[in-house]
C-alpha cells in the first residue's frame, strides 16, 4: 500500500538532498539516483541553482520534495526505486532535475524524491506551469493517481479513497491504541446488528437488545445518537462522528444491501444468526437535570442474573462483560454458519437422478516436460569473472542473487544472532559468578565457622594461619549479598541448584543458536567480498537502462513534434 505527499523546499535545498542521501539510509549511497544533475547534495544543488538562474527569478519555492512510502514487507528497495523512477518519468515528464534515494533503514521502504522547481527547457516554474487553476486541475492533484496506476501495474496495493468523515483527536487516537475507544466498540457492535436486522426499524430494537442505548430524532439536526450500555460510557455519541456508513440513511442502505445478498443466496438473517437473547443492563439512577430521552428499556428476563457487587463501576462492568460474552458468542455461531452455508452452495438446489456406477477405467498418466530450471545468477551474469565469483559465493553458502541481496541492506538478517547471544551472555556470566562464589562459600564455611567459635584470644593467631580460607569466604559472602536477590525465588533465595538449573537452561539456548550463527558469519564473510562489486554493477545496468528509456521517449517526443510540424 503506497502513500505519497508533496511539500515545498523554499530554503537550504543541499541540506534537504544531503538529508536523502544519506549513506546510512541508503546503504552507502546504493538506492541514488538522479536526472539531469550530480547525485550529492553539493552538486545536485550547485546543478539546481544553474538552472534556476535561467529562470525568471520571481518565484520563492526552490525544489519540491516528494515522498512515497510502502507498507513493511510489500517491496524491495530495488522495486521502490523503479516504481520512484516511472513516477519521476509520468509526472516531470522529462523536464526537470531530481534526485531520489530510497531509505531501507526502517521497516517500512519509502522513496525520498526532490526536483527543481524550474524548467530545464524554458526556464518556467513548476507552480506556473502545474500548480495553476483549480486544485482538482493541478499536478499534486494528478500525483495519487499517477502513483496509484504504477502500484497497480507493479502489483502492489492502493490506498481506497477515503470517506469524508470527521477527523480523529489526540485523546481519541490514544484511547484506541489502548483498546477503551467507545467509538471503536461502538461501530463493531453497530455493525455486527446490522447484520442480522431487517430494517431501520428492527435496527434500532435490536440495538436495545444488544447493549447499545440510541436516541433517534428525524425531525432534529442530529437525528441519531447512540451510547454503551453498562460500559460506563456517560455521554451519546452523534452517529455522524462515528464514520459516513453510520447515518440513519446509509445504515437503512446497509441494512437493504445485506438482505438483497441474503436473499440471492435464499438465507435469512434468522437462519443466518441466531437471534440475540436480551441482555441485562442496570438501570443507572436518572439525573434530573438531564434532557435527553433515552431509548425503551430493555426487556429483562424473569430471573436476572444476581450482581453481588454493590458500586456502580462494579454493575456497568458486568454488564459489559456479558455483552461482550453474548456478541463472542454469536460471531462463533455466524462463522459455522457461513462455513456450512457456502459448503452447500456449490450444491446444485434440485436433486440429480442417481447414475450406474461406471466401470473404473485406468487413468492414463500425461507426460509432462521437464520444466526449465530459472537461472538464480542470470542478472550477473555478465559481469567479468561471474562464474569464479559466483562459485565462491555457493561455497560461502550464498545460493542466489536473491540471497545476495540480503546482505546489501542495514536490515537484521534472520540468521544474524548477534544480539540474543549478547544478552544471553549476559544472562549467564553473572550467574556462572553467583555459582562459583556460592561454592566458595562452602567450600571455606568449616573454617569461617570454626574462626567464630574461637575465644577473641585466639582468633587472632588462627586467622593468621587461615587468612586465604577466611578472606575467601567473606568475600563470596559479601558477593551473594549484593547480587543474589534478583534471583529470588517466590521470596526465598535460591539454592546452588536452583541457580545451576538457571545456567543450564539459558546455555541450551545460547548453544543453539551458536551453530546457525556461525553459518550466518560465513556467508556473510563471503557476501561482503563480492557485496560492492555486485552492487555497483546492478546499479550501473539500471542507470543504463533509465538512460536508454530516457532517450527512448525524446525520439518518440521528438517524431511527434516532426509529424505536428
Amino acid at each position: 500500500m503506497a502513500y505519497t505527499s508533496i511539500h515545498t523546499i523554499r530554503a537550504t535545498v543541499s541540506a534537504a538532498i544531503a538529508y536523502i542521501t544519506n549513506g546510512d539510509k541508503t546503504v552507502n549511497g546504493v538506492y541514488v539516483s538522479s536526472y539531469a544533475c550530480r547525485a550529492d547534495s553539493a552538486g545536485a544543488s550547485e546543478d539546481f541553482r544553474t538552472v534556476r538562474d535561467r529562470g525568471t527569478g520571481r518565484t520563492k519555492i526552490l525544489a519540491y520534495h516528494l515522498i512515497q512510502s510502502f507498507a513493511p514487507g510489500e517491496v524491495t528497495p530495488e522495486q521502490a526505486m523503479q516504481i520512484g523512477e516511472e513516477l519521476c518519468d509520468r509526472y516531470l515528464k522529462g523536464d526537470y532535475q531530481y534526485v531520489l534515494a530510497v531509505h531501507s533503514d526502517r521497516q517500512h521502504i519509502h522513496t525520498h524524491i526532490i526536483f527543481n522547481n524550474t524548467n530545464l527547457y524554458n526556464g518556467l516554474s513548476f507552480t506556473t506551469e502545474h500548480n495553476q487553476g483549480k486544485k482538482t486541475e493541478r499536478a499534486w492533484a494528478e500525483l495519487r493517481q499517477l502513483s496509484d496506476e504504477i502500484c497497480t501495474e507493479h502489483g502492489i496495493s492502493v490506498i481506497s479513497e477515503p470517506e469524508k468523515g470527521h477527523g480523529v483527536s489526540h485523546f481519541e487516537r490514544d484511547m484506541q491504541k489502548e483498546g477503551k475507544s467507545w467509538k471503536e466498540k461502538l461501530r463493531v457492535r453497530i455493525a455486527e446488528v446490522m447484520l442480522y436486522s431487517h430494517d431501520f426499524k428492527d435496527f434500532l430494537e435490536k440495538c436495545s437488545e444488544c447493549g447499545i442505548e440510541y436516541v433517534y430524532k428525524p425531525s432534529n439536526k442530529v437525528k441519531l445518537k447512540f451510547r454503551l450500555s453498562g460500559d460506563g460510557q456517560q455521554k451519546f455519541t452523534r452517529a455522524d462522528t462515528l464514520g459516513a456508513d453510520f447515518t440513519p440513511e446509509r445504515i437503512t442502505e446497509q441494512i437493504a444491501e445485506i438482505q438483497e445478498k441474503l436473499s440471492a443466496a435464499n438465507v435469512t438473517p434468522d437462519m443466518l444468526i441466531e437471534p440475540p437473547k436480551p441482555v441485562v443492563v442496570p438501570k443507572p439512577e436518572p439525573k434530573p437535570t438531564q434532557t435527553v430521552t433515552t431509548p425503551t428499556k430493555p426487556k429483562q428476563s424473569a430471573e436476572p442474573e444476581t450482581i453481588t457487587e454493590t458500586s456502580e463501576t462494579a454493575k456497568r462492568k458486568a454488564a459489559a462483560e456479558q455483552v461482550e460474552r453474548f456478541f463472542a458468542a454469536r460471531r462463533a455461531r455466524r462463522q459455522a454458519q457461513l462455513d456450512m452455508l457456502n459448503a452447500t452452495a456449490t450444491k446444485p438446489n434440485e436433486p440429480k437422478p442417481e447414475l450406474p456406477t461406471p466401470t473404473p477405467q485406468p487413468t492414463p498418466t500425461e507426460s509432462k516436460a521437464p520444466e526449465k530450471k530459472e537461472d538464480v545468477w542470470a542478472e550477473i551474469r555478465g559481469m567479468r569473472d561471474s562464474e569464479k565469483m559466483i562459485a565462491d559465493l555457493e561455497t560461502g553458502g550464498i545460493t542466489s542473487l536473491n540471497d545476495l541481496r540480503g546482505f546489501f541492506w542495514n536490515f537484521k538478517h534472520p540468521d544474524d544472532h548477534t544480539d540474543e547471544l549478547a544478552k544471553l551472555r549476559a544472562k549467564i556470566e553473572p550467574i556462572d559468578k553467583l555459582i562459583a562464589m556460592m561454592e566458595q562459600h562452602s567450600q571455606n564455611y568449616a573454617i569461617y565457622k570454626e574462626y567464630q567459635e574461637r575465644s577473641a584470644f585466639t582468633q587472632k593467631s588462627f586467622r593468621k594461619k587461615n587468612a586465604a580460607a577466611i578472606d575467601a569466604f567473606e568475600e563470596a559472602d559479601k558477593y551473594i549479598a549484593e547480587h543474589i536477590k534478583p534471583y529470588y525465588i517466590k521470596g526465598k533465595p535460591p539454592k546452588l541448584s536452583d541457580l545451576q538449573a538457571m545456567s543450564a537452561k539459558l546455555k541450551e539456548k545460547y548453544n543453539a543458536l551458536v551453530p546457525e550463527h556461525n553459518v550466518f558469519l560465513r556467508r556473510k564473510a563471503a557476501a561482503s567480498q563480492y557485496s560492492r562489486q555486485v552492487r555497483k554493477y546492478l546499479d550501473d545496468q539500471r542507470q543504463q537502462e533509465r538512460n536508454r528509456q530516457y532517450q527512448e521517449r525524446k525520439r518518440s517526443q521528438q517524431r511527434k513534434n516532426d509529424t505536428l510540424e
